[in-house]
């Protein structure tokens, strides 16, 4: 058997990654607060609501490093078994139809870099990002389902994650694939939010 961890590199990469994102999201639930304290006219409850909010970013950390340090990919009796967030998910070279390695391609705007995608009948069993697996470790994995007799697509040119869902849907999520579209959709619900409750305050203040 053989099993993947973490580098420690990649552990910090996954734990900033993480900061950053409640670092965006932190303000936005702040202003939530600010926007509670005066449609309620108290400040009780918002105190509370703000200490939730800045108690999410020492708990995302604790979080984001434990998932980290139990991360795993584990294979070599063909089977494949991958341990992050949740509970541990265990695929069999049957239930997989296709591995493909990717040399060069970016997510939601992060660097172009390696990926491993294992798909099933009807959808993606796995992706593997090289954020976080190196070239090395997701190329051991390739070659072993290979030689199981998991066929493998490698595609060497620069690719965007439009043009891998052409080639396959299952391999990206709409929602992966045009991240532009998604940001513009949670932008709007947003804005859809304080609309309303801009309008609240405003039919109570009056």
């Amino acid at each position: 058997m053989t099993e993947l961890t973490l580098h420690d590199d990649a552990k910090r990469r996954m734990v900033r990654t993480n900061l950053m994102l409640i670092g965006i999201l932190a303000p936005l639930l702040g202003l939530n607060a600010v926007t509670l304290a005066i449609t309620t006219r108290s400040i009780a409850l918002p105190l509370v609501f703000l200490g939730l909010v800045l108690a999410m970013i020492p708990l995302t950390y604790a979080l984001a490093r434990q998932v980290a340090d139990k991360s795993r990919v584990t294979f070599g009796d063909g089977t494949l078994t991958v341990q992050g967030w949740g509970r541990s998910k265990t695929f069999t070279v049957e239930e997989m139809e296709r591995v493909v390695t990717i040399d060069s391609m970016g997510f939601a705007g992060a660097a172009p870099t390696h990926h491993l995608v294992v798909v099933g009948p009807r959808k993606r069993l796995l992706l593997l990002v090289g954020q976080m697996w190196d070239r090395e470790q997701l190329s051991a994995l390739a070659l072993d389902l290979a030689g199981r007799g998991v066929p493998l697509t490698p595609i060497r040119q620069p690719v965007t994650p439009t043009q891998l869902r052409a080639l396959d849907p299952r391999l990206v999520p709409w929602r992966q694939a045009h991240p532009v579209a998604v940001s513009l959709l949670v932008g709007l619900g947003v804005l859809l939010v304080l609309v309303t409750l801009f309008v609240v305050v405003v039919a109570i203040l009056v």
